[in-house]
């Protein structure tokens, strides 16, 4: 995939860092600064969240940069509006969906079919990449989801639970 595990697999807090960045899409600069947007983020601000030195951000950082695949990825990253906790506040519905294996083909499928076939729009779906531990995925809904839905959606093959966001 990304070759984190490889290019990291001796540099434990490194590695960390790498998957935070990514999961969060921090952009990292060809000159080695960090953004979200246009908005700069300050090596010492990624440090205090992860408990690291400032100077073991740098390094990642430099690694990353050093390594064709992964500086094209990270310095392409772009992070988007998530809707997710703001949804109950705009009047929209909002459900996690935690599935038994991250990487299990046709949960987006089922929960999608269920909530269009009620006519109910969907406004926002954010999958987590399967290779994040703890991968889950957020559909905002233009309505709350009533319960006799949510119940139908736990019956597709590969969903473990689904939690209704207020």
């Amino acid at each position: 995939m990304l070759d984190i595990e490889k290019t990291f697999s001796r540099k434990r807090e490194q590695k960390r860092i790498a998957e935070f960045l990514l999961k969060n899409a921090v952009r990292v600069s060809p000159d080695g600064r960090l953004f979200s947007k246009e908005i700069e983020i300050p090596h010492t601000s990624v440090a205090k969240v992860l408990e690291v030195d400032r100077r073991v951000v740098k390094s990642t950082i430099e690694s990353i940069l050093e390594k064709p695949r992964l500086r094209k990825i990270y310095t392409r990253l772009d992070s988007a509006l998530l809707l997710r906790d703001v949804a109950p506040d705009l009047g929209y519905g909002a459900i996690e969906i935690i599935p038994t294996d991250a990487a299990s083909k046709g949960i987006i499928a089922g929960i999608t079919r269920i909530i269009v076939d009620s006519g109910i729009s969907i406004r926002q779906i954010i999958a987590e990449d399967p290779m994040f531990e703890n991968a889950e995925t957020t559909v905002i809904t233009e309505k709350p989801l009533p319960k006799k839905l949510i119940d139908e959606m736990l019956k597709i093959p590969g969903v473990k639970k689904i939690t209704v966001l207020s």
